[in-house]
């Protein structure tokens, strides 16, 4: 029996993720820079205690200093996304399953790996923030996904066995962190990074999905 759906938030219950790609490749397209966009894919639900910049960055000649393009490049994302309006890019029946598994009685987390002011202003822009019993992010975990640090504490949280829970995820990592916290995972299927996502045990387009399997 299912007692507690976990959420991951950026390409899960927000259609963020290439709304991201987009605003970095408007930074490499302005500063011409060589940079294949393909190659930033790897930063989905990356933490910024990982360091995937060697992937990223193997083989290109920037043209610059390496610490000095990672140090733009950021700055200018976080710039360009406090302009985005998040409201406009939920996922449609968010809203629709969120107040289901209320209504069925389930527990529900948002477990990131995003800053926890930049979850709180997404919950905030879709009308979401006090629609979960508990929001979290690695940020306050010692590991990040793919460690299971922040699923193993959403279970401790809700004093649930394993067995009990089931998270909802769209990245490699993501996916392997919930596997190794001995979850159940539900896949927002990916059409657009060709992530890896064959660790999960169910896959969907439409999270709707949960609210047929709990009942």
């Amino acid at each position: 029996m299912i007692e507690g759906v976990f959420f991951d938030l950026d390409g899960v219950l927000v259609d963020s993720e290439r709304m991201h790609q987009r605003l970095f490749e408007e930074y490499l397209t302005e500063t011409r820079s060589p940079l294949p966009k393909e190659r930033l894919y790897r930063l989905v639900g990356s933490h910024k205690s990982l360091n995937p910049w060697d992937e990223i960055l193997e083989g290109i000649e920037l043209g610059e200093p390496r610490e000095e393009f990672i140090r733009n490049l950021r700055e200018d994302h976080r710039r360009r996304v406090q302009q985005v309006d998040f409201s406009t890019i939920f996922f449609p029946e968010v809203h629709t399953v969120v107040e289901g598994l209320r209504h069925l009685g389930i527990k529900t987390a948002v477990a990131s790996s995003s800053e926890p002011a930049y979850i709180q202003r997404v919950l905030s822009a879709g009308g979401l923030l006090d629609q979960f019993d508990l929001i979290v992010s690695c940020d306050q975990m010692e590991r990040s996904k793919p460690a299971p640090d922040i699923y193993q504490y959403c279970l401790a949280y809700f004093r649930l066995p394993a067995e009990n829970g089931l998270a909802v995820e769209d990245s490699m990592l993501g996916i392997a962190a919930a596997k190794a916290a001995g979850l159940k995972v539900l896949a927002r299927r990916d059409t657009f990074f060709g992530m890896d996502q064959r660790q999960a045990d169910f896959y969907t387009e439409d999270l709707r999905v949960l609210l047929q399997i709990l009942r």
